[in-house]
């Protein structure tokens, strides 16, 4: 039994420079690391954010994408040239400025899908189907339909009929 004083004596005498923290130094401790974590937590919730946005900017380029491939699969000649536009089974004729709307679902989102085709040049006065398009525009824009993620994807290209002569 004194062999376990003496030990216990020989500890305090000699640990008297060694000290634990305070609650003081622990509590501001625990409020750095509170501080840091609630930093983490809010880069976490910016991340989530972020992949929902990239995620519907990429549904609705591949809805844009989508239908500037069925509108390159139209056959540009004198017969769908002035055939109305509308989706999936209209031609390449020239829409109002405005262009035609239409609502699209793609993975569960819907999208609000914007199809504009303008005439750039036609044929020249005094010459075989004359004032017929040789050119056009085409720009699909995409929207979604809640409006609160982007802007919107636009994309554009133009189409030339294989019209023989010089125009």
């Amino acid at each position: 039994m004194n062999l376990v004083r003496k030990y216990q004596n020989a500890d305090r005498e000699g640990n008297a420079s060694q000290r634990g923290f305070t609650l003081m130094e622990a509590a501001i401790a625990l409020v750095v690391l509170m501080v840091m974590g609630l930093g983490v937590a809010s880069l976490f919730t910016y991340a989530v954010q972020a992949n929902m946005k990239a995620d519907d900017r990429e549904l609705a380029m591949a809805t844009a994408q989508m239908r500037m491939e069925w509108l390159r699969t139209i056959p540009f000649t004198t017969q769908t040239r002035s055939v109305a536009f509308s989706f999936p089974n209209g031609g390449l004729g020239a829409t109002a400025t405005a262009g035609v709307n239409e609502t699209v679902t793609n993975a569960g989102r819907s999208y609000l899908v914007n199809t504009v085709i303008e005439d750039l040049s036609v044929v020249p006065v005094g010459n075989p189907d004359a004032g017929a398009p040789t050119v056009k525009r085409i720009r699909v824009s995409v929207t979604p339909a809640d409006g609160t993620n982007f802007d919107s994807i636009i994309i554009t290209t133009q189409r030339s009929t294989q019209v023989v002569g010089i125009y």
